[in-house]
């Protein structure tokens, strides 16, 4: 039999996690994105300037990035936050070279993104249903203040100079090794030994009690 309470269940912690997420301190902030945006070294970079996604994880534990919605605490506390946008079809492309749309899904608070097999198998069906979430993913950004949100396109604010002068001075930065040192455009490189986690998940699901 199937275990198939494992992602119903972490679906229902997401989404409970994100509509009760509070944080002690207030972040500089939150750089938001479905995955498969390039976001990675741009969080890394922001870390050296202002408290963002990787100080809050690690000090309490928690998952900030891809919140299918703004958290309650978001938009009481005025948190800022950067949305990063791509073409659909590109981050379908990213998250499948590494094996991440059904995991993305589960993210988004999907149930059952291994329910049967077959569907598992179906890349037509996987990939309409994973598209209809990116959408709706970006309409529940679409009413956040827009007083405390910059919304920005990939690979634009890797090689775009305006761009980045916005997100300075929307982020009061005035250090001006910012622009200076600010990282360039690269395409992401699979490991040697990158390994699919959607299989190593979907034979946790399956397998045999």
């Amino acid at each position: 039999m199937p275990n198939l309470l494992v992602y119903p269940l972490r679906a229902i912690t997401k989404r409970f996690n994100n509509h009760y997420l509070k944080l002690k301190e207030k972040p500089g902030v939150f750089i938001m994105s479905p995955g498969g945006t390039g976001s990675v070294e741009f969080l890394k970079y922001i870390h050296k300037y202002k408290k963002s996604n990787i100080y809050f994880e690690k000090k309490y534990n928690c998952s900030i990035g891809h919140n299918f919605r703004p958290p309650p605490y978001f938009i009481k506390k005025k948190v800022k936050i950067i949305l990063i946008y791509r073409n659909f079809n590109e981050i379908y492309k990213s998250m499948t070279s590494r094996g991440f749309v059904r995991i993305a899904l589960n993210e988004f608070g999907d149930l059952f993104p291994f329910m049967y097999k077959n569907i598992f198998k179906n890349k037509i069906k996987l990939k309409q249903k994973y598209y209809n979430y990116l959408e709706q993913f970006y309409l529940n950004w679409k009413n956040y203040d827009d007083n405390y949100i910059l919304r920005l396109n990939y690979p634009d604010l890797y090689k775009n100079r305006k761009t980045q002068k916005k997100i300075k001075e929307f982020l009061g930065i005035k250090n001006p090794s910012f622009l200076k040192n600010f990282p360039k455009f690269r395409k992401y490189k699979k490991s040697k030994g990158f390994i699919d986690p959607s299989t190593i998940l979907a034979k946790k699901i399956f397998k045999k009690s």
